[in-house]
């Protein structure tokens, strides 16, 4: 009877360890992995960029910092002098961050950004950029200014020219408007878009003269 007993504890330890083997190949399998993140989805590097504003040739150099790699752009040269909105992004790929800043651009019919001719840019990170504006206000134009009051009260043309320069400068214009002094006329004329030529304006206002104080009239005696 003896062996008899001892053949449902024999079955009992074959099954424990045929569930043991079973368990033990299971979990050996690699665990199913999982799905791939946006980056690999999508084929472009996601970033986070904080960008204070500037022109297309600084956000350009901004995404490479953020990215770790090299961005393939263009910017005309008459383009350069544009100004961008400061940025801060958190998780976007170039395609998403050209395709808002296009949309955000949008007022009184102009538009600026980048365009790449890749028809699906979304695909790698190799797409080529090309920076362009399109609307009416980056047409070139002349101004034309009287310095005869700013001479008069002694300062030079050089003098004039020089702050209005100094001032482009500052703005990251390049190349600046073209600027020409008529001696006969005392003109100063300029050629350039009209927020360039706006800043003449602004220079002007601020070198001229402020009117004489009037005297005070003499106290009554008493």
């Amino acid at each position: 009877m003896e062996p008899m007993k001892r053949l449902p504890r024999l079955i009992l330890c074959l099954l424990v360890s045929s569930a043991a083997v079973a368990f033990s190949q299971e979990n050996s399998q690699p665990a199913t992995q999982a799905a791939p993140p946006a980056i690999a989805k999508s084929g472009l590097t996601r970033f986070d960029l904080d960008f204070p504003g500037g022109s297309p040739n600084e956000l350009v150099a901004a995404i490479e910092k953020a990215t770790g790699r090299p961005l393939n752009a263009i910017v005309p040269i008459e383009r350069a002098s544009i100004k961008m909105p400061p940025l801060k992004m958190k998780g976007v790929d170039v395609a998403e961050l050209f395709d808002a800043l296009g949309y955000a651009s949008r007022s009184l019919g102009t538009w600026y950004g980048f365009k790449t001719l890749n028809p699906n840019p979304a695909k790698a990170d190799s797409s080529i950029w090309f920076f362009c504006f399109e609307g009416a206000s980056h047409i070139q134009q002349p101004g034309v200014y009287l310095l005869t009051p700013y001479l008069d009260q002694g300062l030079t043309v050089d003098d004039i020219t020089t702050a209005i320069q100094t001032a482009w400068k500052m703005q990251g214009y390049s190349p600046m408007p073209q600027l020409s002094f008529h001696k006969e006329t005392k003109l100063l004329i300029a050629v350039g878009e009209p927020i360039q030529l706006e800043v003449i304006t602004q220079v002007l206002g601020a070198l001229r003269a402020p009117p004489p104080l009037k005297p005070e009239p003499p106290k009554a005696k008493e």
